[in-house]
């Protein structure tokens, strides 16, 4: 009759009552721990020792209340049931007693899941794989990171997962001797149906890394995992639970682990953060996230809306030099759409912020450089700032804008391919990139070679506006006008009307022999377009009519307002039998600083 003893004494000495009151309590505990102390700026240990001290509580309080009660004399010794009482066998009691058990181990499991995991780092570990898929030291050159997946149960982290990935990215592109594949290509496989050896295929690399986030609160789970492109096997997994003040901490521990694993030999300092900890402020974060994800200079609207979120970001961490650099680069690059009056001085401004906090933030300098052009005619400056804004880390921005904005003024086309052709391989999904390579192999007599990359760009994104331009001009470089027609023609009407196109349109009639066409568009571009949108264009439709004062007009006009296409005017007419030597036109190359002295001096510096 042990065991209905038992159950009565459990009963009587209201053990199962504490049992109960201790776990709901202890319970209540952990959660207020697990938010407050953490605000209050506790490390994570804090929060596990209070897990600690309610789990050796427990046995203590089910001793308490075996031996003690408490009534209205206060705490006094529990008499024990008479031995001579009769003692039941009751299925009531048993089932109380198994319940109250699987209770206690329920919750007491939960605490160790919920709050012990959620404090200490799961160290990583290598896949078990075949020997023969062991990397070595040069088998893994060049990788993807794909955006990770919001596993959150409201599906709200959408942007904060894409933000981890990317920093990650960042991270690992940093590191000469590893290829990593951009942000635009690597996240264009968001929410695929493509295998990782299919991506893999398509980008040009070995391994792939994937993973999800899954935040609750102020905690937050990363899984991630480096995935072999042609085994499908698991170089390197891992799983980490931490707090989200932590995140950039966490992305550099990660980071740092897969260059380990991969075994490469690259001189990497231990003690130096692959990730430095630009912005603790996670609103902040989340804004540049977003707007770096719209940054589309081929897009006036897109451009805005980064720029909204590159403000929100500065407005919320002023310090935060990675969204000032980005800002004052979409600011930078809305003088296409807008005048370079109205965009010089808020890009100033931007870049100026960023290279105060970092001096070396990449597209800061490129902007900076950008500026220095449009402003000054400073050629010397903007081509040590452009060079300083590449080498400060492998940046696809910083490349785009001195590979076309430099480089092939100062008649350095080769050097532009050359330098474009990288970032392509870094960013190989990016339609800006293909769309001016397109542009520099027209520069460069090679209009087959543009028009196979214009295709690229326009296979990726439709309606790409310089895209299409670089196709329509490749035709006309290639003498096929015929071919222009029919692809105007069957252009969406927004593009069909843009000047930049209709421009090239004349061009084409004029080539034809259909003047009055190629006039009509001529007066109509030139009387009803803002100087810095197609002025250019209108130009280069007055050369082909024959219209020199024109041209010559429209090209001074240019330089007066600093308009963003004044800076090729070499590339255009620089050879032009009609201008080349003409004492006007030589005089606006001296006054820019584009002359032939000058042109020299900068190839050779």
């Amino acid at each position: 009759m042990v065991l209905p003893r038992l159950l009565a004494e459990l009963k009587h000495r209201n053990v199962y009552r504490a049992a109960l009151v201790y776990t709901a309590v202890g319970w209540a505990l952990l959660e207020a721990a697990d938010v407050v102390l953490p605000r209050l700026g506790l490390p994570d240990w804090t929060v596990n020792l209070v897990l600690a001290l309610v789990l050796l509580g427990f046995p203590l309080a089910i001793v308490f209340a075996w031996i003690f009660d408490i009534n209205t004399q206060g705490i006094v010794r529990t008499e024990p049931i008479s031995p001579h009482a009769r003692y039941h066998f009751s299925f009531v009691s048993i089932a109380e007693f198994v319940l109250i058990c699987v209770l206690v181990v329920t919750v007491g499991y939960l605490y160790v899941d919920r709050l012990s995991l959620q404090k200490r780092l799961v160290e990583p570990e290598i896949a078990e794989q075949e020997s023969s898929t062991i990397p070595s030291s040069d088998q893994y050159r060049a990788i993807a990171v794909l955006p990770f997946a919001d596993m959150s149960e409201a599906g709200d982290q959408a942007w904060f997962a894409e933000g981890i990935a990317e920093e990650l990215l960042q991270a690992l592109a940093s590191i000469q001797g590893l290829r990593v594949m951009a942000r635009t290509s690597s996240f264009a496989f968001k929410n695929t149906d493509k295998t990782i050896a299919e991506i893999a295929d398509i980008l040009g690399v070995q391994a792939v890394l994937e993973g999800s986030v899954r935040r609750f609160g102020e905690r937050m789970r990363i899984t991630a995992q480096l995935v072999d492109a042609g085994s499908g096997y698991h170089i390197w997994s891992g799983s980490y639970e931490r707090s989200v003040a932590d995140i950039f901490q966490l992305q550099d521990e990660i980071a740092k682990s897969i260059v380990e694993t991969l075994k490469l030999e690259l001189g990497l300092d231990k003690n130096k953060a692959l990730i430095p900890v630009s912005t603790s402020k996670l609103d902040a974060y989340n804004a540049f996230i977003r707007g770096r994800a719209s940054l589309d200079y081929a897009n006036p609207d897109a451009l805005t809306e980064s720029i909204k979120y590159f403000e929100r970001a500065v407005a919320v961490d002023p310090m935060y030099a990675d969204a000032w650099g980005y800002l004052a680069y979409a600011r930078g690059f809305m003088a296409l759409w807008q005048s370079t009056e109205a965009t010089s001085v808020p890009t100033t401004v931007a870049y100026q912020e960023a290279l105060a906090i970092d001096p070396k933030q990449s597209e800061a300098l490129a902007i900076k450089g950008w500026m220095k052009q449009l402003l000054e005619w400073d050629w010397e400056s903007a081509g040590r700032l452009y060079r300083q804004a590449v080498a400060s880390r492998d940046s696809p921005n910083a490349m785009l804008t001195y590979g076309v904005f430099y480089l092939p003024i100062i008649d350095e086309i080769p050097r532009a391919i050359s330098l474009l052709r990288k970032a392509e391989r870094l960013d190989p999904l990016q339609a800006g990139i293909k769309s001016n390579l397109a542009m520099l192999h027209i520069w460069s007599g090679d209009p087959k070679a543009a028009i196979e990359k214009a295709k690229e760009a326009l296979a990726l994104s439709p309606e790409h506006i310089f895209a299409q331009m670089a196709l329509v001009e490749a035709y006309i470089s290639s003498g096929n006008c015929g071919l222009v027609l029919k692809i105007v023609d069957a252009l969406p009407e927004q593009l069909r009307n843009e000047p930049r196109i209709l421009g090239r349109l004349g061009v084409c009639h004029a080539l034809l022999g259909e003047e009055d066409q190629a006039r009509e568009i001529y007066k109509h571009v030139k009387e009803t377009t803002p100087y810095y949108y197609a002025n250019m264009q209108a130009a280069v439709l007055a050369m082909t009519l024959g219209e020199v004062e024109d041209v010559l007009d429209i090209l001074e006009g240019e330089i007066e307002k600093h308009a963003w296409t004044s800076i090729f005017i070499r590339i255009y007419f620089g050879r032009n039998e009609l201008l080349k030597d003409n004492p006007r036109f030589l005089s606006i190359l001296e006054r820019i600083g584009l002359d032939d002295k000058s042109i020299s001096e900068l190839r050779g510096s």
